[in-house]
C-alpha cells in the first residue's frame, strides 16, 4: 500500500510536468497571439528575437535574389541586385512589426491585413526543442520557435515562400 502511494506521489508530478512541457508551445502561441492583437511591443520583444529573425530573413531573401541574378543573362543584373538588396533590408525591417507578423500568410501588406488573422495560426512540433507556427491557409509561411530552457519558447526564425 505504501509503495503504491509513493509511486503515485512520484508519478503524478512527473506526468503533470510532462504535460506542461508538451503544452508549453501552445501556451506560447496564445501569448504571442494576444501580444500581436494588443500591439504590445514590449511583450513581443520578449517573445520574438527580432534581431535574429531579421538577420535570418535577410540572409534567406538575399540568397534567393542572388540565385535569380545568377540565372539572368543580363549584364545589368548585378546592378539591379545592388539596388534590390537595399530595398530588401527595408522591407524586412517593415515586415517585422506586430502588424507585419499579423499579415503572415494572408498575402496582404503589413498594416493592411487584419490583426485577427493571428487567431488562425496553428502549431506543429518539429522536435523537443523546435516547433513552428503557421497560418491555417498557408503552411509554407512559418515562424520557428526554439525552446529556451525547459519552460520557455522564443521566435527565432521567419520563413516565407520565395516564389
Amino acid at each position: 500500500m505504501k509503495k503504491t502511494r509513493l509511486a503515485l506521489l512520484v508519478l503524478v508530478p512527473l506526468l503533470l510536468l510532462g504535460a506542461y512541457v508538451w503544452a508549453s508551445p501552445y501556451l506560447f502561441l496564445r501569448s504571442l497571439q494576444s501580444a500581436v492583437l494588443a500591439g504590445d511591443q514590449a511583450r513581443l520583444e520578449r517573445l520574438v528575437d527580432f534581431p535574429r529573425v531579421r538577420q535570418g530573413l535577410k540572409a534567406e531573401l538575399h540568397a534567393g535574389l542572388l540565385k535569380q541574378v545568377g540565372e539572368e543573362a543580363n549584364p545589368f543584373a548585378g546592378l539591379a541586385y545592388l539596388f534590390a538588396a537595399g530595398l530588401l533590408d527595408a522591407f524586412v525591417d517593415a515586415l517585422l512589426t506586430p502588424e507585419g507578423l499579423a499579415s503572415l500568410g494572408t498575402g496582404q501588406e503589413p498594416g493592411q491585413a487584419p490583426k485577427e488573422a493571428v487567431r488562425d495560426w496553428r502549431l506543429a512540433y518539429q522536435g523537443f526543442r523546435l516547433a513552428y507556427i503557421y497560418p491555417k491557409d498557408d503552411p509554407n509561411s512559418r515562424l520557428y520557435l526554439e525552446r529556451q530552457g525547459l519552460w520557455g519558447w522564443r521566435v527565432v526564425r521567419l520563413q516565407v515562400p520565395l516564389e
